[in-house]
């Protein structure tokens, strides 16, 4: 009877699976907000010889929110940027209003190789890596290629990428692809931008997403963006968010 009791009382604190699901679709999203900048408002990688750090504050509607924070670092003479990233603190409210806190419960992980074609034309793969620190066991592998048409004031960008679980579960799906494309133009300090996204996960119904932002180049160590972020247009589960965004370049290569 008291064994019972006690497996009653685990599985009433349990959050469902629907809470848990929106936490992971929640904390994924972070990792887009650097390949947007990478798209639109800085180079594909960052600078040989420099140390980047992007950190970022995403709001969504429903009070939830999370601090992605990338480090990136390309060594000198290589066109090869090595990046971490991790959400410093995610803070998610789940269907039941209830409320977790807490560090990344995972690391992503990648190696971004640029190449130009052309003048005007640059692109860039990247193998990439998710590691769970916590709730699931495994990681995700994939990669993921980028290209950029830069014309004047005028920048086309598009991207494709494709991450797997080595380990999948309800939360966490076997496969997901996702194609974005989009349109930048900057005004002098100034750069407006806009992009739209396909995605399609394993179980999971494919929807697009809408995102639209500016960022102002304040020095040449240091800028910021404010963006708007719109996910499952036609999903009839619409989720906007507020992304904040700070880029500084920790080491400068005189």
């Amino acid at each position: 009877m008291r064994r019972a009791l006690c497996l009653l009382f685990l599985l009433s604190t349990m959050p469902p699976v629907e809470a848990k699901l929106k936490s992971r679709i929640f904390h994924r999203r972070s990792g887009g907000f650097s390949v947007r900048r990478r798209l639109f408002t800085s180079p594909l990688i960052t600078d040989p010889g420099n140390v980047d750090l992007e950190f970022s504050g995403a709001f969504d509607i429903n009070t939830s929110y999370t601090l992605p924070a990338t480090l990136k670092y390309t060594p000198d003479h290589w066109q090869t940027e090595f990046s971490a990233g991790v959400d410093s603190i995610a803070s998610v409210v789940d269907d039941t209003s209830g409320r977790a806190t807490h560090f990344s419960d995972h690391v992503n992980l990648a190696a971004t190789t640029a190449f130009r074609a052309g003048e005007n034309f640059s692109w860039a793969i990247a193998p990439t890596a998710a590691v769970f620190l916590r709730g699931e066991s495994g990681s995700r592998l994939g990669g993921a290629l980028y290209g950029r048409y830069d014309r004047g004031s005028n920048t086309f960008s598009g991207g494709s990428s494709w991450n797997g679980a080595t380990k999948s579960s309800p939360t966490n799906p076997a496969g997901t692809l996702d194609l974005n494309a989009g349109y930048g133009r900057k005004i002098r300090k100034l750069t407006a931008y806009g992009n739209v996204q396909w995605e399609r996960s394993t179980g999971i119904a494919a929807f697009y997403s809408l995102f639209e932002g500016v960022e102002y180049e304040l020095s040449d160590r240091f800028a910021i963006d404010l963006s708007g972020a719109h996910y499952g247009l036609r999903s009839g589960t619409l989720d906007n968010q507020v992304v904040l965004g700070l880029t500084y370049t920790l080491y400068k290569r005189r």
